[in-house]
């Protein structure tokens, strides 16, 4: 554009602005002239009214959206559920407040004085909302210069908790003014205390008076006295800064301001005052431990709670929860399981450190890992030194080695104790797998800076044990075989380490147990235990795809002609085939639904040796069928019954029905058979119990699986061990030495809880003969004694 055009261009904008000049200035000029100031006022408050008309209109709008009064007096506190065990003893303390509500009947008088006293003095008199108290803290905060009192009631603080945010907003004063005058006119001063007291947090994980005083004082909130209950009131003001546990010194000065409050308001004598103010403060050093235990079973409780009976939130909503399990057979079983993981891992070697020298010098951070959250946090000297809870409760703590010789290790535990390990005590620790070799000298597993787990020896200042975190996993299940009760259930080493449970969730080869189940449907179809197969190599026929099965006994070793009771005995696994391809694989599959087991099995005559993937639960309860006498409770017998929180039964179980699997004379031969296997066969660690036992073990492909499954006439035992890992180069070994000391152990300490019961019988339906051990035929000759046994047959 030239110089020229923009001039034309300016000349005409200034021409159009002079144009309306003469046009408007006029009329605004007149305009000005008639406007008086009657007009503006009246314009003015007529802004004011529509202002205020639309204000009112959102005021009401806002109150309407809020919840009735019937709502808040029918709130629910988040309360703990609690699960106890067959004796009425507490299993666990759920949920994430530790409350317990209790009537103010129950709550002394000394505690509603004290914490009217002072957070709201005025409460008798007003009506949810103090305006003399509002003064009273704007004029406090003027002279202060900042909001240094707040002029919220009790009723106030009440829906403020349960309903709305602690936001400084004045909309949210609004509706607490609201929802405080509305409670106020539908309940009583003392339930509105009621409710406070039983919501209010007083720090140290208490929620509501009951806890604090439970987790202060170790008492009861009724037995509190006049100074612990003016300590208790001054709490929830600023939990942080009054707790004792904080700061004696603080909290002794605001239970005196407490005191002074209820002197002023006339609720204590001035005696009372002096003599309750200095008094000590004295509270218990912690609070009572919430009651967590039998993690897995209470894991799987839980989900039955969710799943099943569709409850949402089980840990939080009071429900109490009855169950079959009983408390002195979980600590045995976990106790079992802890010493023979710690055992069955070093059997197989070292794993080596924690962590190594190499990772503790390049790494930066580290993943922490807590139930199932996880966060990556720097590394640090204190991280490195941190022992898990699981090993803690064992004794053990972390070591830098400062030093490597031969024959010993210099160390430094917990960065600050020096200590030593010598050889001699730790061949154990040869690196794994050991296969049987003894370590001799430090330098061929560990390094200088390495960070090992070590616990204290027993009679020694200075020397310690090299231990480790087993890398091996276990599972128990122990159930009543008639009623089908859940007595104890361990899934792992430490739910904190693995929350999988073992027990129910995984499926596993199982071995030999399984041939049990074969043998049961050779008897159902016609077999005696007494009849005879050859033990001899075999080649099954080629499958659908032209492969050859050349299945071998264990050692690959064989006998020759072998009765079933034998082959069940010695665990035979030719026995066992030819005794499958006798009555058929199909005939097989139908018993194992019988027995329960529901996984899917191939149709496959490799599963009459183990090959099938099953869990211990099945197992277990399959089992359950011998000692009563061919029939098992159709399902796992748990929970009892569930109340809610005003003690309205929500779930009342029945004992399961029994289900009809085997005659009772093929039970009773079956009995007699894995009897035998404890006496004379793979079973022999159960030997070890006073009691007639009936076992069979099990051990999977290179010995990945360990399992040892027995019973007594009322009780039925499953352990499994193995590595979670299927690709594990390491293997357990052999059920018996492995699975077999967890069952034993467990069994041993919980016999003396057992009534002395016998093995059922079937009545005249058994006959046991005579029968020469030359050939194991039955026989009418007289021959010595220790010639013969007597073996049963099942009359036809």
């Amino acid at each position: 554009m030239t110089e020229k055009r923009l001039n034309e261009l300016l000349a005409k904008l200034k021409q159009r602005i002079s144009a309306l000049q003469e046009r408007w200035c006029p009329r605004i000029k007149e305009f000005r002239e008639r406007v008086t100031l009657r007009h503006v006022l009246l314009g003015v408050g007529l802004g004011c009214v529509v202002g205020g008309a639309v204000l009112v209109l959102v005021l009401i709008g806002i109150a309407a959206t809020l919840p009735s009064v019937e709502d808040i007096s029918k709130y629910r506190f988040l309360q703990p559920s609690i699960v106890y065990d067959v004796k009425g003893r507490v299993i666990a303390e759920l949920g994430v407040e530790r409350r317990y509500p209790v009537p103010i009947k129950d709550m002394p008088l000394s505690i509603r004085q004290a914490v009217v006293a002072v957070e709201d003095s005025r409460f008798y008199e007003h009506s949810g909302i103090d305006f003399v108290g509002i003064a009273r803290a704007m004029l406090s905060n003027i002279k202060a210069g900042r909001f240094a009192e707040g002029g919220s009631t009790l009723t106030q603080q009440l829906v403020k908790n349960i309903y709305l945010s602690s936001d400084k907003k004045l909309i949210r004063k609004y509706k607490e003014a609201v929802l405080a005058y509305r409670l106020d006119k539908y309940l009583t001063k003392d339930e509105i205390l009621e409710y406070y007291l039983n919501f209010v947090n007083f720090g140290r994980g208490g929620y509501g008076l009951q806890s604090a005083a439970i987790n202060y004082f170790g008492k009861n909130a009724k037995d509190l006295t006049l100074p612990e209950a003016a300590m208790l009131a001054g709490i929830p003001k600023s939990p942080r800064i009054y707790s004792p546990h904080q700061s004696i010194e603080r909290a002794k000065q605001r239970r005196a301001h407490v005191l002074y409050r209820m002197y002023e308001d006339g609720y204590i004598t001035e005696p009372e005052y002096l003599a309750a103010t200095d008094e000590p403060i004295v509270i218990i050093d912690n609070p009572p431990n919430r009651v967590r235990s039998s993690a897995y079973f209470l894991d799987y409780v839980l989900r039955f709670l969710t799943d099943e009976l569709k409850i949402a939130d089980p840990q939080n909503s009071g429900i109490i929860v009855h169950t079959t399990l009983d408390i002195d057979h979980q600590s045995e079983a976990e106790r079992a399981m802890e010493k023979n993981l710690i055992t069955a891992a070093k059997a197989i070697g070292y794993f080596g450190p924690a962590v190594t020298a190499k990772n503790v010098a390049s790494a930066t951070t580290v993943e922490l890992v807590e139930g199932a959250d996880a966060s990556v946090v720097p590394l640090s000297a204190e991280l490195i030194m941190r022992v898990p809870p699981y090993l803690e409760r064992l004794g053990y703590k972390r070591a830098r080695i400062l030093a490597v010789e031969d024959q010993r290790l210099q160390i430094m535990v917990d960065d600050k104790t020096p200590g030593v390990i010598v050889l001699k005590d730790n061949r154990w620790a040869h690196i794994a797998p050991a296969n049987n070799v003894s370590l001799n000298n430090f330098h061929s597993i560990l390094a200088e800076n390495d960070i090992i787990y070590v616990s204290p020896k027993k009679g020694s200042a200075s020397e310690y044990l090299l231990e480790q975190d087993p890398p091996i996993e276990g599972a128990l299940l122990s159930v009543n075989p008639q009623s089908g009760a859940i007595l104890a259930m361990v899934g792992g080493f430490a739910f904190e380490r693995s929350m999988f449970n073992r027990a129910w969730q995984a499926k596993r080869q199982v071995g030999s147990i399984f041939k049990p189940l074969v043998y049961s449907t050779a008897l159902e179809h016609g077999m005696q235990a007494m009849d005879k197969m050859l033990d001899a190599p075999i080649i099954v026929s080629p499958d659908e795809k032209g492969r050859i099965w050349r299945p071998k006994n264990d050692e690959d070793k064989y006998f020759g002609e072998t009765t079933l009771k034998e082959g069940l005995t010695r665990s035979r696994n030719i026995v066992t085939i030819r005794v499958a391809e006798k009555i058929g694989i199909g005939n097989i599959l139908e018993y194992a639904r019988r027995f329960g087991i529901v996984s899917e099995l191939p149709a496959d005559l490799s599963i009459t040796i183990g090959s099938g993937t099953l869990s211990l639960m099945e197992m277990v309860y399959a089992y359950c069928t011998f000692p009563n006498l061919g029939t098992r409770p159709e399902r796992p017998y748990f929970i009892t019954k569930v109340e809610d929180i005003d003690g309205n039964v929500l779930f009342e179980a029945e004992v399961p029905s029994q289900v009809n699997v085997i005659r009772q004379e093929t039970a009773q031969v079956m009995i007699d058979v894995l009897m035998n296997v404890v006496e004379r066969g793979t079973g022999y660690r159960a030997r070890a119990i006073p009691r007639p036992v009936g076992a069979k073990t099990g051990t999977t492909n290179e010995n990945r699986d360990a399992w040892f499954v027995g019973f007594l006439p009322n009780l039925s035992v499953g352990v499994w061990m193995g590595f979670d890992d299927f690709s594990s180069p390491y293997s357990v070994g052999y059920g018996s030495p492995v699975s077999g000391p967890v069952w034993v152990d467990y069994v041993s300490a919980v016999l003396p809880r057992l009534p002395r019961e016998v093995f059922p019988v079937a009545g005249s339906g058994v006959l046991y003969r005579k029968t020469d051990m030359s050939n194991w035929e039955a026989t009418d000759d007289i021959l010595p004694s220790e010639d013969i046994s007597f073996e049963p047959y099942i009359l036809r």
